[in-house]
């Protein structure tokens, strides 16, 4: 009987040690793949960047291709936010520690500012009329409506589409300096703050009154600002 409860335990430890080496495995193969996703889509997002700003250097000698460069810039920024959403759903079905997070977080930030800034610039190149919409939120719970303000957003960018250029910026976030002199830029005392075209909004703004002032900076209006 004894010679039995032996082979029984010995057979359970080597049951767990098995579950625990595979486990181990399992989480080395997936740290592998989401090292490797994190740094493909780094690298593609700086490639991307760094095609647009040879494309707004050439609008300096040349304006014939302004809807061309619009196109991409838009497209590019459209598929930031995708690439934002793919990342924050990948690290958090992950089971180790998202001790990259932050500094992807960094990378998707600095790529927002970029755009920002070269949206602008390429605005000034083209006589553009699209409306660029600067947006500072926090994660924390203190901001009780950034949630609903994010919600609005969503439904302005979905009713306006790439005619509406929409950046967001965490203004907790410690990993980036830009962060602080974006916030000293616009004088960002609380959140959320929405900044349109040099315009800002505190606290939670109803979609009512962020279309009406979207709308009056357009010169050419969308069938959208009909509707109010």
């Amino acid at each position: 009987m004894r010679e039995i409860s032996r082979n029984k335990y010995f057979i359970a430890l080597v049951i767990t040690l098995a579950v625990f080496v595979i486990g181990i495995l399992i989480g080395i193969l997936v740290t592998e793949k989401r090292t490797e996703f994190l740094e493909l889509s780094g690298r593609e997002q700086k490639i991307e960047f760094d095609s647009l700003q040879l494309q707004s250097l050439y609008l300096t000698t040349s304006s014939d291709k302004c809807n061309v460069v619009n196109k991409a810039l838009e497209e590019n920024i459209n598929r930031l936010e995708q690439t934002r959403i793919k990342l924050e759903n990948y690290l958090a079905q992950s089971f180790s520690d998202n001790n990259e997070f932050p500094l992807t977080k960094r990378e998707y930030m600095l790529a927002e500012m970029r755009y920002l800034l070269l949206a602008k610039q390429t605005k000034e190149l083209c006589k553009g009329d699209s409306i660029s919409l600067l947006y500072f939120y926090s994660n924390t719970e203190e901001c009780e409506d950034c949630d609903s303000q994010g919600l609005i957003l969503t439904y302005l960018k979905d009713k306006f589409k790439n005619r509406l250029l929409i950046f967001s910026l965490d203004s907790d976030f410690k990993g980036e300096a830009m962060i602080n002199i974006f916030k000293e830029e616009y004088d960002i005392a609380k959140v959320p703050t929405v900044i349109i075209e040099n315009e800002k909004f505190e606290g939670l703004t109803t979609k009512e009154e962020l279309e009406k002032v979207i709308c009056s900076y357009y010169n050419d209006k969308p069938s959208e600002c009909n509707e109010l």
